[in-house]
């Protein structure tokens, strides 16, 4: 054993050091603590010109033994020097922030979930390989979320090959041979069981951007990936870190969910006769603001997701992995049509308003009404506003319709009459509404009607009378939400056992006319040549996706993530079009847009939004510019595109 001491001085840092293994009793190291705390005191007190304070801590290979307060570990190398210019307190490193990111996400060890183990298939059909993984590192050990191919749970992270993959997060790390490569050649699952041979993984990322492990698959004889492979696998990854994302917005929701019910049983408390109608409005608007916020992050994983499945379908010709693809793009079609529903709560809703004259409108769901009511039901219309029009989302108005009439049924048990009137009625106003000219849609039963306890609370969220059938309490919350939204109100009007009607008040357009036509006009088939398309999102899994999606398409795309990034995009190189995502940090998309019509006012550009408020985001620079809702379908990107160059 060797040892040297040297003093400290001002312009040394010098202490004991060992420079083999040595052992000490735990009465030596108490001394040598106590001989450090004396030091570090004399040194803290002023004497002559201002020195750097020093003081002693220990530095070790292993940071978290909680023997080191009584005694140093027995058999470690270690060294006690001075730490005159280091920070009491230093920050974590990235490898301590990358592993606080994946323990926050508590996914390590978690039980096997579909969405992961369909990573896999399909990564392992697409690549032609035996083994398909989705890898979790943490500091011991590598984990396998989902896997297919492999019998083992995990492996020590000395072995990882997927540790490497995370020392370049950028790109996709792929070993054709390991038996020729001096990382792996000696590794024991070369060597060894499996007897890997090929490995090619793509990184997946935690939704603050730390690198958590890869999406990989394994072959046992050397091999490479085509162009298309290669490609099919980052969007995989792309697609499982969307799917880590949302894990992560599935315990802030819960959350959520807590606070809404705690405020909602706060407002019930208080329910007053005289202020019940306004109690009521103000707790819709409570549930609309906390849903507009969650959907809004909703809507953007659901891009992702979206972007990421479009790309397969592109890429791939089997008639499996386009049934599979297909199947989850209709999943995303379902979540965003649950978001456009949560989101009739809030007035800030990005509506698809047009204006729309009910009798016509309601006469066309004739049809799908007596499918969904049965035979047993005597369905009835008595239109009586003929040309009178209303500025409202048809999507919303046939929901609230088709609502009232499946509630009727079962108050009716399945058999009886329902009837849908309209009329139009001049209001002079009370203290709910304002004097104007008013369409009344009332949707009526001849079943038992409702218990006065139940119609003063039927419009509250989460109030159901139908436990026991799954009832969630938001049908009718959502049908007085949409009232709300077309300038009216919801009431509802009760003869005991003759039934139950309920009347949307909808406030009329001013004068009558037409109601425009509101079919989806057609969109190109094929895109403009060439056309050089600027994207601006600051998510850089989305922006990525859509620029591979955007260039298969035949443009020219480029990614930037930020508005400042943008703007020195547009300086060096020409574009034809920019597509700006409204709800980014710093420079948010109506900024960037003011700047861009100030330095070139000629560029055409293109709002994305997965937010629930658009008031004011279209700036008079870029009047008239079309606002796009996530998720989008590259066929509307492509329209939107054509549209903006005047094709």
């Amino acid at each position: 054993m060797k040892g040297t001491v040297a003093p400290p001085s001002s312009s040394s840092t010098a202490a004991f050091t060992w420079c083999s293994p040595i052992r000490i009793s735990a009465a030596s190291w108490r001394m040598i603590c106590c001989m450090a705390r004396w030091i570090r005191g004399k040194r803290r007190r002023p004497r002559g010109p201002a020195t750097k304070a020093g003081k002693f801590a220990i530095a070790s290979h292993r940071r978290d033994d909680a023997s080191w307060p009584r005694g140093p570990p027995v058999g470690s190398i270690f060294r006690l020097h001075s730490l005159a210019m280091s920070d009491p307190t230093p920050s974590p490193s990235p490898e301590d922030q990358r592993l606080d990111a994946l323990r926050r996400l508590d996914l390590m060890d978690s039980l096997p979930e579909e969405d992961f183990n369909d990573i896999v298939t399909l990564a392992s059909e697409i690549c032609g390989t035996p083994i398909g993984l989705v890898s979790l590192v943490d500091g011991e050990r590598q984990w396998f979320k989902a896997r297919i191919g492999l019998a083992v749970e995990q492996t020590p992270r000395d072995q990882a090959f997927c540790a490497h993959a995370l020392l370049e997060p950028d790109r996709l790390m792929i070993v054709e041979d390991a038996t020729q490569d001096e990382r792996f050649a000696r590794n024991p699952l070369v060597t060894e069981s499996p007897d890997i041979r090929f490995y090619a993984g793509a990184p997946i990322f935690s939704p603050d951007g730390f690198a958590l492990g890869t999406v990989c698959v394994i072959d046992t004889v050397p091999r490479t990936l085509s162009d298309s492979q290669a490609a099919a696998l980052k969007a995989l990854a792309r697609q499982t870190s969307a799917l880590i994302r949302l894990r992560a917005m599935n315990i802030a929701q819960r959350r959520h969910s807590e606070q809404l019910q705690r405020q909602v049983t706060a407002a019930l408390a208080d329910d007053s006769g005289a202020h019940a109608a306004l109690q009521q409005r103000h707790r819709i608007a409570s549930v609309g603001q906390l849903t507009s916020g969650l959907a809004h992050d909703f809507n953007n994983l659901l891009q992702t997701i979206n972007g990421s499945l479009q790309l397969i379908l592109r890429k791939t010709e089997r008639a499996d992995l386009r049934r599979w693809a297909g199947g989850a793009m209709d999943a995303v079609a379902r979540g965003a049509k649950l978001t456009s529903h949560l989101l009739a709560f809030s007035r800030s809703n990005v509506t698809q308003r047009s204006v729309v004259e009910v009798d016509t409108f309601v006469a066309g769901m004739r049809d799908l009404l007596e499918r969904a009511l049965g035979p047993e039901i005597e369905l009835t219309l008595r239109p009586d506003a003929h040309g009178v029009t209303v500025n409202l989302d048809v999507t919303q108005l046939e929901a609230a319709v088709l609502n009232l009439c499946v509630n009727a049924r079962d108050a009716m048990e399945g058999a009886g009459k329902l009837g849908i009137s309209t009329s139009v009625l001049d209001f002079e106003g009370d203290a709910l509404l304002t004097r104007g000219r008013f369409l009344v849609l009332e949707v009526g039963d001849n079943g038992p009607g409702m218990p006065p306890e139940v119609v003063q609370r039927a419009f509250e969220p989460f109030f159901t009378t139908k436990v026991d059938e799954g009832g969630t309490g938001l049908g009718l919350a959502q049908v007085y939400g949409f009232a709300l939204q077309a300038g009216g109100i919801a009431r509802i009007r009760v003869v005991p056992d003759q039934g139950t009607t309920v009347a949307l008040w909808l406030k009329a357009s001013p004068g009558t006319g037409p109601a425009r036509d509101t079919t989806e006009t057609s969109r190109p088939s094929t895109p403009a040549s060439g056309a050089r398309v600027l994207l601006v999102d600051d998510d850089a899994v989305q922006c990525a996706t859509w620029c591979e999606l955007l260039a298969d398409a035949g443009y020219r795309a480029r990614g930037v993530f930020t508005g400042r990034a943008a703007l020195d995009a547009i300086a060096s190189e020409p574009f034809d079009v920019v597509i700006v995502d409204r709800g980014m940090p710093v420079m948010n998309g109506s900024m960037l847009a003011q700047e861009i019509g100030a330095r070139w006012p000629a560029l055409p550009l293109i709002f994305v939004t997965g937010q629930a408020e658009v008031d004011g985001a279209h700036p008079a620079t870029a009047d008239g510019a079309p606002m796009l809702t996530k998720p989008l379908l590259l066929e509307q990107v492509m329209h939107a595109i054509e549209s903006a160059l005047g094709r």
